[in-house]
């Protein structure tokens, strides 16, 4: 079984910072439209659920796309660095819109919810691996939990126009509110990036199949972690397999190399003959959720500063 864990967001915001660190405040500059949003990547790929054969993702960018997004992170970065821009986790809000089916079929207790809550909170602050993970500095804290009936919406927001139709009808807040989406989609999730949120704001969130919560029917991807993985993405994380076997990977230093997605959880998994075993616990692989528990100091790194170049404040 490979790529186990189909989600929409192969590949991420490239954010090439290597050592830059910013530590508090905001940035001044924001992304240009001229940069890829969804709709330059098509939206009529196969998806398929974990367990079946490997489809390929929504959302997926050519080299060429994350080229400009690299570029333009690292401008902004640059500029951050020489205008004194520091950069910090805060509070992030959380908007989760349930939609449900005919028959009320994908309802979400809001006492699930507060649970998925507490699993994001948990990984952004590193509590699954003490001494191991990051502590991001991130929190989350539910602002509103919107219910919505409409089976159109439930069943086929993997359909870019249903996306943008209901997102656009839906959706809360600026760049810096996080708008989490539950429906009955193809595969686990998928997310937008940093760099896209003004191609199309009303287009910015994460979207989770509703059996992937805490509790959910997805086997094996039932602790609700996927929504800290597409939220990775959202802070503009690549996953980790991102580039493959090569130097430069997923542009973090701290996660080495991996030539593909990790199923399960295979301890001691070497893909690459760089330094360094496969990352099979760091969120953004496509472990088994039982095997997540980490972000990186790198990846740490490279969320502040997208979250300052392209949503802090915003």
């Amino acid at each position: 079984m490979s790529n186990p864990r189909i989600r929409s967001a192969m590949v991420a915001t490239a954010l090439a910072l290597g050592g830059l660190t910013f530590l508090g405040g905001a940035g001044s500059a924001s992304a240009t439209a001229s940069l890829t949003t969804p709709e330059d990547c098509g939206s009529s790929l196969a998806r398929v659920k974990p367990g079946t054969a490997a489809g390929v993702e929504r959302n997926e960018v050519t080299a060429f796309q994350a080229a400009r997004m690299n570029k333009d992170l690292k401008d902004k970065a640059a500029a951050m660095q020489a205008n004194g821009v520091l950069a910090a986790g805060g509070n992030i809000p959380v908007v989760f819109h349930v939609v449900t089916g005919n028959g009320g079929v994908g309802n979400i207790s809001d006492a699930t919810i507060a649970q998925q809550i507490r699993v994001l909170n948990d990984g952004f602050a590193g509590v699954e691996a003490p001494g191991v993970a990051a502590n991001t500095g991130f929190t989350f804290t539910l602002q509103e939990t919107k219910r919505w009936s409409n089976a159109t919406w439930f069943t086929k927001t993997d359909r870019a126009n249903v996306e943008k139709q209901m997102k656009t009808a839906t959706r809360v807040g600026g760049a810096s509110t996080l708008n989490v989406w539950s429906v009955n989609i193809g595969g686990l999730g998928f997310a937008t990036f940093p760099t896209w949120y003004a191609g199309d704001p009303k287009l910015d969130g994460v979207v989770i199949d509703y059996t992937s919560v805490p509790g959910g029917s997805a086997a094996n991807f039932d602790l609700g972690k996927t929504l800290t993985h597409e939220t990775g993405h959202w802070m503009g994380l690549w996953h980790t397999f991102q580039g493959g076997c090569t130097s430069t990977n997923d542009e973090v230093a701290d996660t080495p190399a991996q030539s593909s997605s990790t199923s399960g959880c295979p301890e001691g998994r070497d893909s690459c003959t760089l330094p360094g075993t496969d990352p099979i616990h760091n969120y953004m692989d496509y472990s088994y959720d039982a095997c997540y528990n980490q972000f990186t100091a790198g990846q740490n790194t490279r969320m502040q500063t997208a979250w300052t170049a392209y949503r802090a404040g915003k």
